[in-house]
C-alpha cells in the first residue's frame, strides 16, 4: 500500500531520530487541538455537561488508544503490539506521576494542622509544605483501582497458559474467550464509568456547597432547611417535595444526623436531641419544649412527648428516616423555621457571578459579538480544532509505531521499553502544562480537579484503551504475553492510589516518592523479565 510516511527500515539513525520527533510533534498537536477544543465546547451550555464529562474523557484517550490499534494490525502484530503495551503503560505511569508530582512542587503551601494553608503568606518550603485536595480524589481513586482488576481477566488464564509451556498459537487459542469476556467487561466499565461521570459532572455544585458548609460547621440548619424550601423543584406547592428534592433534603440532613449521635450507634437518644432543639431555636426549658414537641412537657413525660413528636415507631430512638421525617414537617412550618437561627454563606447562585465567568472565558477576538454569534463560532471552532486533532491522531498514529519498533531493534532492546519513554509525552504532554497551569492558581479546588483528571485518564486506559488491546487480541489471534507489563501498571496504581485513599494531604516528599514510580515500573518490569523470568 502506498504512503506518504518514509519506511524507517531504510533511514538512518538521524532520519530515523527526524522522523521520530515530526511524529511526536503532530501528535503532541493533536492531542492539544483535541483538549483546546472540547474545553472550548464547554462554553456552550445546552451541551457542557455532556462534553466535560463524556467527550472528553473519551477525544483525551484517543490518541494512546490509536498507538495501541495501530500497533497491532500489521504483518508482525505479535511483535509490534508491544509497542502498543508501551504506550499504555508509559500513559497510564506518566500521567500519575509527572503532573501529579508537578501539582505537589508548583501548588504547595506550608502545612498546618495537618491541612495545606493556601492562605499563608509564608514562602513554602519543602519539608513542611504540600497539597491539600478534597473529597471526590479517593472516591476516584478508587474506581481506578477497581478498574485494574480487569486486567486479570486476560492475564490469569495467560498465567497459567505459560505455566503449562503453551507455544504461542496454543496459548493465543486458549486466550481468546476470556480476551471476549474480558472485552465485554470493559466496554461495560467504560459505559458505567461515563455513566458516572457524567452524573458527577451535572450534581447539584450548589448543595454540595452548602454540604460542605454543613461538615466545616459553617452553616446552620435553619440556613440548610431554608435553602432546601427555597429550591425546591416544585416552587409552587413547596409543602409536597418531589423525589429528588427528598433526596436533597436527606444528604443536608445527614451529616447534622452524624454530628448528633454521639455514639454512633445511628439513633438519637434523648440526651443527643438537646443539641438540635438548641440549633432549631428551642432551648431545653419547659416552655420551648411544649413549643417544639407540640404538647405538654415535663421532666417525667418528656419522653413521651418525644415519641409523640418524633419517635413515630415509639422504640424510645430517633432513626435517620425519622429524624428526616421531622424536620421536613418542621420546614414546612413558617413560624417555626423563622425561628432557627441562620448563619453561613448564603447558599444561592448568584447568576450575574456566572454569567461573568462566561463572558471571561470567552475568546476575546469572540468578545465583541453577540451571543448567538459566539456560541455559533465557538462550536465551529471547536469542531474544528477537534476534528483536526482526530484527523492528525489517524495520520500519525501508524507511523509513529513503526518507528518505535525500529527504534527497539536497532538498540537491541523491546519497544516496549522506547514506546514507554517516548510515546506518553508525545500523546500527553499537554497533561503536564495543564498540572502546572493548575498548580500555580495554589487552591484546594484546583488541585481536586488536577488531580481528578490525572485519575479520571488512568481510569480511561482501564477501560477504553484496554478494550481495544482486547479486541486486537481476539480478531487478531494474540497472545497475551505481557505479565511482566501488566503486573507493574497494576502495582504502580495501586501504590499511587492508596496515597491518595490514606491522607487528603500530600507533602513534597511524597511527591517525589510518587515520581519515582516512574523510573520504578520500568525496573520492575526488568526485574521480572530478566530476573524473574515473566515475559
Amino acid at each position: 500500500m502506498q504512503t506518504p510516511f518514509v519506511d524507517p527500515g531504510i533511514c538512518n539513525n538521524a532520519q530515523l531520530a527526524f522522523n521520530t520527533g515530526i511524529y511526536a510533534l503532530a501528535l503532541y498537536q493533536a492531542s492539544d487541538l483535541i483538549s483546546s477544543g472540547s474545553e472550548l465546547l464547554m462554553l456552550v451550555p445546552a451541551v457542557a455537561g455532556i462534553v466535560g464529562s463524556v467527550v472528553l474523557p473519551i477525544l483525551g484517550a484517543v490518541p494512546d488508544g490509536m498507538m495501541v490499534l495501530f500497533s497491532g494490525l500489521g504483518e508482525n502484530a505479535q511483535e509490534t503490539v508491544s509497542v502498543g503495551v508501551g504506550a499504555l503503560a508509559g500513559s497510564t505511569v506518566m500521567l500519575l506521576t509527572f503532573p501529579w508530582f508537578i501539582c505537589i512542587l508548583f501548588g504547595r503551601a506550608p502545612i498546618e494542622k495537618g491541612k495545606a494553608n493556601y492562605m499563608s503568606k509564608d514562602p513554602p518550603g519543602c519539608l513542611r509544605a504540600g497539597i491539600s485536595y478534597g473529597e471526590s480524589i479517593p472516591k476516584n481513586a478508587k474506581i481506578m483501582l477497581a478498574t485494574t482488576f480487569l486486567f486479570l481477566v486476560i492475564q490469569i488464564p495467560a498465567s497459567f497458559a505459560e505455566l503449562l509451556g503453551a507455544k504461542r498459537k496454543a496459548q493465543a487459542a486458549d486466550e481468546h474467550f476470556p480476551a471476549l469476556l474480558g472485552l465485554i467487561a470493559c466496554v461495560f466499565a467504560f459505559g458505567g464509568y461515563l455513566v458516572y461521570c457524567f452524573q458527577d459532572a451535572n450534581e447539584d455544585k450548589l448543595l454540595a456547597q452548602v454540604v460542605k458548609g454543613i461538615d466545616d460547621k459553617e452553616i446552620t440548619i435553619g440556613t440548610a432547611l431554608t435553602f432546601i424550601k427555597k429550591t425546591a423543584a416544585s416552587q409552587s406547592q413547596r409543602d409536597l417535595l418531589n423525589k429528588a428534592d427528598m433526596t436533597r433534603l436527606k444528604k443536608v440532613c445527614r451529616p447534622f444526623f452524624k454530628r448528633y449521635d454521639f455514639d454512633k450507634d445511628a439513633q438519637l437518644s434523648l440526651p443527643e436531641l438537646k443539641p438540635l432543639l438548641h440549633d432549631l431555636g428551642y432551648y431545653p426549658s419547659t416552655e420551648t419544649l411544649n413549643s417544639f414537641y407540640g404538647c405538654s412537657v415535663t421532666d417525667t413525660d418528656m419522653n413521651l412527648c418525644l415519641q409523640a413528636s418524633m419517635d413515630t415507631n415509639h422504640d424510645g430512638q430517633v432513626s435517620f428516616e425519622e429524624f428526616v421525617e421531622y424536620l421536613y414537617k418542621f420546614m414546612q412550618d413558617e413560624t417555626r423555621l423563622a425561628r432557627a437561627p441562620t448563619r453561613g454563606l448564603t447558599p444561592y447562585p448568584a447568576d450575574e457571578d456566572e454569567e461573568d465567568d462566561v463572558e471571561e472565558a470567552i475568546p476575546e477576538d469572540l468578545a465583541h459579538l453577540s451571543p448567538t454569534q459566539q456560541m455559533a463560532r465557538v462550536i465551529f471552532r471547536s469542531v474544528w480544532m477537534m476534528g483536526l486533532g482526530t484527523f492528525l491522531v489517524l495520520m500519525f498514529s501508524d507511523p509513529m509505531v513503526d518507528c518505535l519498533n525500529e527504534w527497539g531493534k536497532r538498540l537491541d532492546i523491546s519497544p516496549f521499553y522506547v514506546s514507554f519513554v517516548l510515546a506518553p509525552f508525545a500523546s500527553n504532554a499537554s497533561e503536564l502544562l495543564a498540572a502546572y497551569t493548575y498548580a500555580v492558581k495554589k487552591t484546594e479546588k484546583n488541585m481536586t480537579t488536577s488531580l481528578s483528571t490525572l485519575l479520571g485518564a488512568a481510569c480511561m486506559n482501564n477501560t477504553f484503551v484496554f478494550s481495544i488491546f482486547l479486541a486486537l487480541v481476539y480478531q487478531q489471534g494474540l497472545a497475551w504475553q505481557f505479565t511482566a507489563e501488566t503486573l507493574s501498571m497494576i502495582v504502580v496504581q495501586w501504590l499511587i492510589g492508596l496515597f491518595a485513599i490514606s491522607t487528603k494531604t500530600q507533602t513534597v516528599f511524597t511527591g517525589f516518592m510518587i515520581l519515582m514510580c516512574y523510573p520504578g515500573c520500568l525496573m520492575f518490569v526488568y526485574f521480572l523479565e530478566n530476573v524473574v523470568g515473566l515475559d
